[in-house]
């Protein structure tokens, strides 16, 4: 480790998009009686490739997914700062455990001076997809649908029927090669591969079983 004497210590849990990495965050967080923080809170700060497909073509470098105040939130949480999460997400304060949401693992050098424990959810892609597809899918529900106009139907009908078209296309294109990609970097710097066709519970037990024995 580069830091000298941190002062928590901070568990990563990676997984492809759909994986199970938020639910297992939460619940990991919840046994430790940690801190969470999670990677996507930072998207408007961050940076990430323009063009998935040629990020692809050119090396699959993840060190190009730049996140420098998710990074550095990390780091003083790890050292037992407390700190402002980005727009209005208020302060959070650290505590002996800080369980992260980080898709890349160990694997950019941005975070892995700052993480102390990986583990990869291993699931499978057809899954995980189905998973991600039916969580989107309730951004598109109808309030008051039984009082809805015909308009308002075939409105949020179509929008849906764009998602869904649009989403597996960008997946059967770029998507399923990009998280392939990125999980088997993070396995390639894990401590532990889970499997993520188990319930969260027994995720969870096992993770923190892990995460004991190492501290």
């Amino acid at each position: 480790m580069s830091e000298a004497h941190p002062t928590n210590f901070v568990v990563a849990i990676a997984s492809v998009s759909g994986g199970g990495k938020t639910t297992l965050v939460k619940k990991t967080a919840e046994l430790l009686n940690g801190t969470t923080l999670f990677f996507d809170d930072y998207q408007s700060v961050s940076q990430y490739p323009e063009d998935s497909q040629k990020w692809l073509e050119d090396g699959a470098d993840v060190n190009e997914w730049k996140t420098p105040q998710f990074s550095r939130d990390v780091a003083a949480l790890r050292k037992g700062q407390s700190i402002t999460m980005p727009g209005n997400g208020g302060t959070v304060e650290p505590s002996e455990f800080i369980v992260i949401e980080e898709p890349m693992g160990r694997a950019r050098v941005e975070m892995a001076a700052h993480i102390d424990f990986v583990a990869v959810i291993d699931t499978p892609l057809e899954v995980a997809l189905s998973r991600r597809v039916i969580r989107d899918m309730g951004y598109f529900d109808i309030k008051d649908i039984d009082t809805a106009t015909r308009e308002q139907l075939v409105e949020g009908f179509e929008k849906l029927i764009g998602y869904v078209r649009n989403f597996l296309g960008h997946y059967l294109r770029t998507g399923r090669e990009l998280y392939t990609t990125v999980q088997e970097q993070a396995k390639a710097s894990c401590d532990l591969v889970l499997d993520g066709q188990l319930p969260v519970d027994e995720l969870a037990r096992q993770l923190v079983a892990a995460v004991k024995k190492r501290k």
